[in-house]
């Protein structure tokens, strides 16, 4: 037996109202009169994203369903949309970092102790259009071993890092060019590192370059070597230096932990909440088969 018509238009119109009003207009005025029309101009800005609507859209379907008794679906989509929500917040996306690189010690290179290596993962560079290497978002670490060289503090500097060779590609194909250890012996040339100091080693992912570094124990038998790579990834870059009985200190750059207050916007899901908590589940799911 189906509905009258006002109550099959209440049957959704109310639930949608007030996840939108609990979703949308409230953390709005709150962050208004907390934190000011900027705050509130930003935070709107997040919320007309199409994560955000994807995930209030969901709510609301979930709670229609649940008025109109299907609650198995219903409460499927709640329990889903909520779980994206918590897991792409950059609130919860900060707290996962900020766990993740405090577990594992990372040294702080001195003047005093100086490394006879510093071994630096390849992940930091690509390449532009007319074949110049540039630094990514994890460039940190190319310039950070540039630093430590200039000042002294590494007297030789190792790139990793080769293209994945990929057999029936769809369209063209990896150049020379495109092996992080070759873009970043260019950006490290460039800034005056004389050749003689850097070394290239090949390795396709993490578990390839700790196996190429195996094969080359002059770079870090009885040597102080160091291992610098972003603060996410070193606790398993470490781990697999550990396995394959590579003896080296860690080292951090690219730090990813969070800064400055806490605020009502951080509470509102973003892509960067959701990338964070991406890569994190991407290191502890490559930690946990070894690669």
């Amino acid at each position: 037996m189906s509905l009258p018509d006002h109550e099959q238009k209440s049957g959704w119109l109310k639930p949608t109202f007030i996840v939108f009003f609990a979703t949308v207009v409230f953390p709005l005025a709150l962050t208004a009169s907390f934190s000011g029309k900027s705050a509130a101009e930003k935070l709107l800005t997040a919320m007309v994203q199409p994560l955000f609507i994807a995930i209030v859209t969901v709510l609301a379907i979930g709670f229609v369903l649940l008025r109109r008794h299907e609650r198995r679906v219903g409460m499927i989509l709640i329990c889903g949309a909520c779980l994206m929500w918590v897991v792409s917040t950059p609130f919860f996306g900060a707290r996962l970092i900020d766990w993740w690189e405090a577990s594992i010690t990372s040294s702080i290179p001195s003047a005093s102790e100086p490394f006879d290596y510093v071994i630096v993962l390849g992940g930091g560079t690509s390449v532009t259009p007319d074949g110049r290497a540039q630094f990514s978002s994890a460039g940190d670490r190319v310039g950070y071993a540039a630093r430590l060289y200039l000042a002294g503090i590494a007297k030789h500097l190792v790139t990793t890092g080769d293209n994945l060779q990929l057999a029936g590609s769809l369209l063209g194909s990896f150049k020379p060019k495109d092996d992080p250890s070759i873009q970043t012996t260019q950006i490290w040339r460039g800034l005056g590192i004389p050749a003689d100091v850097i070394s290239e080693l090949a390795g396709q992912n993490t578990f390839a370059e700790m196996a190429s570094l195996k094969e080359h124990p002059e770079y870090w038998q009885g040597k102080r070597c160091g291992i610098l790579t972003s603060a996410f990834h070193l606790p398993r870059a470490m781990k697999l230096a550990e396995r394959v009985g590579v003896q080296a200190i860690p080292i951090a750059a690219d730090h990813r932990t969070s800064t400055g207050p806490v605020t009502f916007n951080q509470f509102v899901p973003e892509t960067d909440g959701l990338v964070h908590f991406q890569l994190i589940f991407k290191e502890w799911l490559a930690m946990r088969i070894s690669r």
